[in-house]
């Protein structure tokens, strides 16, 4: 059978979004979460009907936005839509994001109850200045509560964000947040740099210059001090911005880093399947609409070309610390990268930018901070 991943859209927030987030999603009392959730189980339904080839469910992620605004009994109904018309694996990675601040011991109960079996939280930062000054609706004693929680009621695979580069944020403040993931065990931690994007309000701060952000020196030297104190205590740097103890790496984010097949739900979700790509429509009104009239609500799909295919295998594969087989690469694309990239490749070599061993190109320990640039010089 067909090993797919499912990723489901919960485009809400609680009370407001983020003041850096620019992706989909709207406040709990803007949009009606209920209609959106009915016709979340239409969709479901009609995409699973329409699939030619017998699929099997490795992972489902339910993302947002913030799924925990969701009530119970709607996870619930969403989860068991997906359970009565795919077919899912025993064992699949059942993930739900949440944020601290609505976060209870009843949900958490409830979604393990579901089959969810990994949680991820969005904490950021432990500094209640900070977490302020970027609009989060949590404290810095509400994430504590919420991992302490998650742990009361039998949750083993747990994910906290973690984020760097933030306006005030001091080298303190992320040793801070490190220690505290590693004293209490997580076994999964996701720390991302902050990234500004154009007409967010954090970003019309900076551009009006009421907020600052810290250099680009101060944000890597950060990463790197990250970097360096989880890998002292075990935690492996699969993926750029991923780190996690044995066994506990994510399995939804790793397919589509090794550009597995998967199918996205609700607005704006992204999928991938056949060698297609299709976006649903980001209008939520729209949404609603075509769905309820029994259509897709797809408003773009490509086919990606071998070139395509082959320019994105090296991008994500260089994310990860798996990297390039050559031998697999080639066989793939009938190609020789080594030949193909001979000059390009010689560079990065002599610079210790890229290593290659035993027929594996990967990027250096040192080059993860130029990784992008790393990445241009081979697509």
């Amino acid at each position: 059978m067909k090993k797919l991943s499912l990723y489901i859209h919960i485009p809400f927030c609680h009370k407001k979004k983020c003041n850096y987030c620019d992706f989909i999603s709207f406040c709990d009392k803007e949009k009606s979460i209920e209609t959106y959730v009915k016709t979340l189980l239409k969709e479901i339904e009609i995409r699973a009907k329409s699939l030619e080839k017998d699929c099997e469910i490795a992972t489902i992620f339910v993302g947002g936005g913030t799924p925990s605004v969701l009530s119970t009994l709607q996870m619930g109904d969403i989860l068991s839509k997906i359970k009565s018309v795919f077919c899912v694996q025993k064992d699949a990675e059942i993930t739900v994001e949440a944020n601290p601040d609505t976060i209870t011991e009843e949900k958490l109960v409830s979604y393990l109850s579901f089959g969810v079996n990994r949680l991820s939280i969005g904490g950021q930062s432990l500094n209640d200045k900070v977490l302020k000054i970027i609009g989060r609706q949590h404290t810095a004693s509400q994430l504590k509560k919420a991992i302490f929680l998650a742990k009361k009621v039998g949750f083993k695979n747990i994910n906290v964000d973690m984020m760097i580069g933030l306006p005030t944020q001091t080298f303190f403040d992320a040793r801070k947040m490190a220690g505290y993931l590693i004293k209490n065990k997580i076994p999964h931690i996701s720390c991302y740099s902050l990234i500004l994007e154009e007409n967010t309000p954090l970003y019309l701060s900076v551009k009006e210059k009421k907020i600052s952000l810290p250099p680009d020196e101060k944000t890597v030297k950060m990463y790197d001090l990250v970097y360096k104190k989880l890998k002292k205590h075990g935690y492996s740097r699969y993926e750029v911005s991923n780190f996690s103890l044995e066994n506990y790496e994510c399995k939804h984010n790793k397919n589509y880093w090794e550009m597995g097949e998967y199918l996205a739900f609700g607005v704006a979700g992204h999928s991938f399947f056949d060698g297609i790509r299709f976006e649903n429509t980001s209008n939520f009104d729209e949404y609603i609409e075509k769905i309820n009239s029994g259509e897709f609500a797809v408003i773009k799909e490509e086919k990606l070309t071998m070139s395509q295919e082959k320019e994105e295998n090296i991008m994500l594969s260089l994310r990860t610390n798996k990297g390039i087989n050559i031998i697999e690469f080639n066989k793939k694309f009938s190609c020789d990268l080594l030949k193909d990239k001979e000059k390009d490749i010689a560079f990065l070599l002599s610079h210790k930018f890229i290593i290659l061993e035993n027929g594996v190109l990967k990027v250096s320990e040192n080059a993860y901070y130029i990784l992008n640039s790393v990445i241009a010089k081979l697509v």
